[in-house]
């Protein structure tokens, strides 16, 4: 989420100004990112036209450090805190019943818009290997779990961390997997088709915009998925506009439904997902615009085709973040990548939470440690 325009949109109305406003939205960005997903709850709003801060009910008893934490926070800002006494009513919602509020979600939320160009000096030399496919099968796991049993015969886990595989490891399965790796032609023109008319074209866009979703729909139709998943969202209300180095989905619509979906997207944008020792030379760790774009529909396939569940839980109520459709997303991406990497040794990563580095790439299905375009015949 873009937790700086949420503050400003919340405190628009307030009597005073937050001085340092951007630094509020990057310290509560961080608490959050800290918090278990089960209380990491927080709505901004005004109390008596002051700036307030609304936590989970019962936060003070229930975890009294991140409790104390976002007191202080608030305090240094000068924000109101309170802990959540609201019961669900319907004269909160019919309060509400014509108040069109939208909902800004972001691929990486613990990076605020951070970006860094990848130049050809970030690129590393893949060397021969033996195959290695069957091992990159599975998105990358961080952590290793180990059942041993020592002398006194007593069963002991020992947790460790895991390194992601080698570059050359990954392009290695890459190579071995591309020969079985084809392409629906019938797939490929409709999802053009489709990305063309949802592409809401403006005059200072990149002129490379149509040609990188042509590329896309070529990498799509790679994967009959991807090509499922595009096929679902055909005839909704989705609007896709390009913003530089940026990854966003935005749902209108109020307690009642959800109108529209805007995607902001960039195809040159790829995200670095996890920070493991090594990551920075290995495209385990790293996903390509293309398929940050997967992530971003996923987002507007709940909002779209399941509106209901997520307003139930939430996704319109202007929170920082709506934990439990974050908690879905992710498990919609890992089990998409997943089968992804079945098809094409790729490894895309494994990840539990919206983190990441994102980082401008050369192509919409470039990576952004390797390019390994599924249409390059050299890879």
């Amino acid at each position: 989420m873009n937790g700086l325009s949420t503050l400003e949109q919340a405190f628009g109305g307030a009597a005073s100004r937050i001085g340092e406003i951007d630094r509020l939205a990057g310290d509560l960005n961080r608490w959050y990112l800290q918090q278990p997903l089960e209380r990491n709850f927080l709505h901004p709003c005004l109390i008596g036209g002051k700036p307030a801060l609304v936590c989970q009910a019962g936060l003070s008893r229930d975890a009294e450090a991140a409790f104390a934490e976002l007191a202080a926070i608030a305090l240094r800002y000068g924000v109101y805190l309170k802990e959540d006494s609201r019961q669900r009513d319907d004269s909160s919602i019919l309060h509400n019943r014509r108040r069109e509020v939208s909902l800004v979600l972001s691929f990486c939320i613990g990076m605020m818009g951070s970006s860094r160009m990848v130049t050809a000096n970030d690129l590393q030399p893949v060397n021969a290997v033996q195959a290695v496919a069957s091992q990159l099968a599975e998105p990358v796991n961080p952590m290793q779990v180990k059942l041993s049993v020592d002398k006194d015969g007593a069963s002991t886990i020992r947790l460790r961390l895991r390194k992601p595989p080698s570059a050359a490891e990954v392009m290695a399965a890459y190579s071995q997997k591309q020969a079985t790796l084809n392409s629906d032609p019938l797939a490929k023109t409709e999802i053009f088709n489709f990305l063309s008319d949802i592409y809401q074209a403006e005059s200072a866009d990149p002129a490379n915009i149509g040609a990188d979703l042509a590329l896309m729909a070529d990498y799509f139709s790679h994967y009959p998925q991807a090509v499922n998943l595009l096929s679902e969202l055909r005839g909704q209300k989705l609007i896709l506009k390009y913003k530089q180095n940026t990854w966003q989905t935005q749902a209108f619509g109020n307690q009642f439904g959800v109108d529209s979906v805007t995607i902001y997207f960039d195809t040159r944008l790829g995200a670095q997902l996890l920070n493991d020792p090594g990551c920075d030379s290995t495209p385990a760790c790293s996903i390509s615009p293309a398929d940050a774009l997967l992530h971003e529909l996923l987002h507007a396939k709940l909002m779209l085709l399941d509106s209901q569940h997520f307003i139930d839980g939430g996704g319109m109520a202007q929170t920082l973040y709506p934990f439990e459709h974050e908690r879905e997303v992710i498990n919609h991406e890992n089990r998409l990548y997943q089968d992804m990497n079945q098809l094409d040794g790729r490894a895309r990563p494994l990840r539990h939470r919206h983190s990441g580095e994102l980082l401008q790439v050369s192509c919409p299905a470039c990576n952004p440690i390797k390019q390994v375009a599924s249409s390059d015949p050299s890879l």
